[in-house]
């Protein structure tokens, strides 16, 4: 396909801003739409945004590829009920809708460690969206597992800064099966997700946070 047409949810997020530059600049999308609670200072002739609530969302719009980049944390949300809506329902939400109105290939930011079965709740929710996302049937479905990222962020997360910083330390000693553990930045994540929408390969692919390092010095 010459010319495509991309959704992007998250989009003022630090991921998110990433991946959407990169959509804006990439000739094979000839429109990129992004889902906003309120419209980001932004102009370009591809981008469209649209205003929506994510509570009442019932319609799908025309898109080839899917990016979702949401993402919260349970202190921002304000509970654990506050996260999931954010990191599970809404992504399943827009996911089925989107589906249902024609959409190929979903991508999706996990994170490293994500199962069904954790007993920790943030990588218990991340590994449920991904079994329901595998279970809807995309033809592709691309699953991005970083670990710890990196960027400017809009809001301070002190945990994650304390936890980057420890990280940052004994990175050189994640080898191996560890590696997956090393703290990624947003931009290399961002490619990933580009790089894989192009391959357009049908199936189910799981990119681990090793995986998405190797993008880390490549144009994308």
């Amino acid at each position: 396909m010459l010319n495509k047409t991309a959704l992007l949810l998250g989009a003022s997020g630090l991921t998110g801003r990433n991946v959407l530059q990169l959509l804006l600049n990439d000739s094979l999308y000839t429109q990129v739409t992004i889902y906003v609670r309120r419209p980001v200072k932004l102009s370009h002739p591809k981008l469209i945004q649209q205003v929506i609530n994510y509570e009442t969302l019932d319609t799908a719009l025309e898109a080839d590829d899917v990016f979702c980049c949401l993402g919260t944390t349970i202190k921002k949300a304000g509970s654990q009920e506050a996260f999931r809506q954010v990191d599970l329902v809404y992504p399943l939400r827009v996911a089925a809708l989107q589906l249902a109105a024609g959409s190929t290939q979903f991508n999706l930011i996990s994170a490293v460690g994500a199962s069904e079965k954790s007993g920790i709740f943030y990588s218990r929710i991340k590994g449920e969206v991904e079994q329901a996302l595998q279970r809807m049937g995309f033809p592709q479905l691309n699953i991005f597992r970083p670990s710890i990222i990196i960027g400017e962020r809009d809001e301070r997360r002190t945990g994650e800064k304390i936890a980057l910083g420890m990280t940052r330390v004994i990175a050189p000693l994640l080898i191996g099966s560890l590696r997956k553990y090393r703290p990624v930045t947003a931009l290399a994540i961002a490619r990933a997700m580009l790089h894989y929408a192009h391959a357009a390969e049908q199936g189910i692919h799981i990119i681990t946070s090793d995986q998405i390092q190797l993008f880390e010095q490549v144009s994308r």
